[in-house]
């Protein structure tokens, strides 16, 4: 019976997922900007907003002792997801009646963000009884592809309201619709199966972290990433759409082909990562990434329509293979304890990220106003900070490759087999067949009746 609970739930986590993922559209990228450009939302505040979503997280070092207290986790993710998804519709309503002001949609952004932090950890725990740990990479892998899919069908939907209606009125459409999403969501959560509690933990949690170093590795790996993702992420759709001027139709379509990219890779990232490591695979979606914050230092009114498309293949393969390995490779370290471990590498992520966004916002505020020339191109003063954040972000794999992970292959160890593999091969098909033909050749002169039976064998083979 249990068997079967267990596979209904994953199941339904998939369906739940669907869901979510439209709803997550409405926090990220080109259509929050949208929404929070129409609150009144400037450059410096749009950083903070983003640097709340993640600073939020640190109230996730509270949620492995409440929930060994309860002893379950179902109720208390249901309820905080529920609360944290309830505010949005009081942004349809300020819109209607009037109060459409930054001040507003900052505290109820904010709010909703708080909220939504402290089911991450128990969620994180409830999935990771539920998952064994050689089948974890596969099915995030299949349930990001589905996430994936119902986001760009999602985002081309949401573009073209916007395309057709940009003002309060598409955004109204957008929220509304990502909010019965969410509520979709939420009823599907509510029907999944939870096992019995497994990582508990009791005593000084902080004390317990810091004991292990290769936990202390990770926290700092993930201290200095997202301080560099904060530090340029709230300000790459403000460049599209307040200095390239880009319609709402070509950043659907973009969207669309990155949603592509992370579908046809997705699945891959989570086979790989099964077979050499999410340590590993992580480190090629940080270096991809990195090389396209550098490649935004180029992105200008004569270069758009090229890089953007560049940009879509690039940040879908390095993003598919982020979101899936950065997820579960603190599940991974943390075995038993994974809530715990989950929960402090999200309070890191959320205080050094909230720093980096801060700081990128004042950068911001002051140079999307400086605008120069570089090599004949209408260049603006924040592609200087998505030069220094892909600088960043590539320097984070000094910390990532600190990090210890036990039962996977070193990722030099495969490329260097491939390369043995390879060699191999062209040995075989291409070196070999000539000195075999020479001996044939010799073989007939000395030894007709040898060669004549050597050819026969092999005829029948």
């Amino acid at each position: 019976m249990v068997e079967h609970d267990i596979k209904k739930a994953l199941k339904l986590s998939i369906i739940e997922g669907a869901g979510a993922s439209v709803f997550l559209i409405l926090i990220q990228g080109f259509i929050f900007t949208k929404i929070a450009l129409e609150f009144g939302v400037d450059e410096l505040l749009l950083g903070f907003l983003m640097g709340i979503q993640l600073l939020s997280q640190v109230f996730q070092i509270f949620v492995p002792a409440i929930i060994n207290r309860l002893n379950k986790r179902k109720p208390f993710v249901l309820f905080f997801i529920a609360v944290s998804r309830a505010f949005w519709p009081l942004l349809l309503v300020m819109s209607i009646v009037g109060w459409v002001n930054q001040e507003l949609f900052i505290s109820i952004v904010s709010l909703s963000f708080i909220f939504g932090a402290f089911a991450g950890n128990a969620w994180t725990s409830w999935m990771r009884d539920l998952i064994p740990d050689n089948k974890m990479g596969s099915f995030f892998g299949l349930r990001n592809l589905i996430n994936t899919v119902v986001s760009l069908i999602f985002t081309w939907i949401f573009s073209r309201i916007l395309e057709n209606s940009p003002d309060i009125h598409g955004v109204r459409w957008v929220i509304l619709i990502g909010f019965i999403c969410a509520v979709w969501s939420l009823f599907f959560l509510s029907r999944q199966y939870e096992p019995p509690l497994k990582d508990t933990q009791s005593g000084n949690f902080f004390k317990y972290i810091i004991s292990d170093r290769n936990n202390i590795r990770l926290m700092v790996f993930g201290a200095f990433w997202n301080f560099a993702i904060l530090f340029t992420a709230p300000f790459f759709s403000f460049h599209q759409i307040e200095n390239l001027e880009m319609s709402f139709s070509f950043l659907g379509y973009l969207s669309i082909t990155f949603s592509g990219v992370m579908i046809l890779t997705v699945i891959f990232w989570g086979k790989l990562a099964d077979r050499i490591g999410h340590k590993n695979v992580l480190r090629i979606g940080v270096s991809l990434a990195s090389a396209v914050s550098i490649m935004w230092f180029f992105m200008t009114p004569q270069t758009l329509h090229v890089l953007m498309w560049v940009d879509s293949f690039l940040a879908g393969t390095a993003w598919s293979a982020i979101n899936l390995s950065i997820f579960t490779l603190p599940l991974i370290i943390g075995g038993k304890s994974a809530g715990l471990i989950y929960g402090f590498f999200s309070a890191f992520n959320g205080v050094f990220g909230f720093l980096g966004s801060i700081l990128g916002g004042i950068a911001a505020k002051y140079l999307s106003d400086f605008s120069f020339k570089f090599a004949e191109m209408d260049m603006n003063g924040l592609q200087i900070m998505f030069l220094a954040g892909g600088l960043m972000r590539i320097s984070s794999l000094y910390f990532l490759n600190k990090i210890q992970v036990t039962g996977h292959i070193r990722l030099r160890t495969v490329l260097g087999q491939r390369v043995v593999d390879i060699n191999r091969r062209l040995s075989r098909d291409l070196f070999e067949p000539i000195p075999r033909y020479m001996y044939m050749k010799s073989l007939e002169v000395v030894a007709p009746k040898k060669a004549q039976r050597i050819k026969n064998e092999r005829s029948l083979l």
